[in-house]
């Protein structure tokens, strides 16, 4: 099914603590390794409105239901990040409304819908937008070889020839 909506505005995940998946203990250095401002600009930027459609193309909310999920702000709640731990980017699903929650067919596709979404935009992040990999390893370094001309000589391979052999069966 097909839906045919405006993207809503992309999340403002800078102004969010830790997400669940992470532990306070765990070693990072505030929430500024998380990378979300960098993230949110991209989304804003267009991975949101690429992401959103790309799932809108298949997804299995009606028209309604996706209002109704729009309107308790579930899309703008959605969270990305990068984690440090792990070296990769993550999200999370919010946690429904009790209003929503109550309604256990809709609360059930609405979970199953956000993490879809959720997943296409990693994926669409990754593909286009962000190439983090290893800590330490930054696409903005540029490294200076000094490259050695290298001559190649032209081989010469004697042509073989094959003789036809005839096998004859007993």
């Amino acid at each position: 099914m097909t839906l045919t909506v405006e993207p809503p505005e992309s999340p403002d995940i800078t102004n969010r603590g830790l997400p669940r998946a992470l532990e306070p203990a765990d070693s990072l250095e505030g929430t500024s390794d998380l990378r979300r401002e960098e993230l949110e600009g991209i989304l804003r930027d267009g991975a949101w409105s690429e992401a959103f459609n790309e799932w809108a193309e298949y997804t299995d909310l009606d028209e309604a239901e996706y209002e109704r999920i729009r309107d308790a702000g579930l899309f703008h709640e959605l969270d990305f990040y990068w984690d440090p731990l792990e070296a990769r980017l993550r999200f999370e699903v919010p946690t429904l409304p009790s209003a929503l929650a109550e309604q256990t067919d809709l609360a059930s596709k609405a979970n199953a819908e956000l993490t879809d979404l959720g997943h296409i935009v990693v994926e669409r992040l990754e593909d286009g937008y962000v190439d983090w990999g290893e800590e330490g390893d930054s696409g903005d370094t540029w490294s200076e070889e000094t490259f050695e001309e290298e001559t190649f000589e032209e081989e010469t391979f004697e042509e073989e020839t094959f003789e036809e052999e005839t096998f004859e069966s007993d």
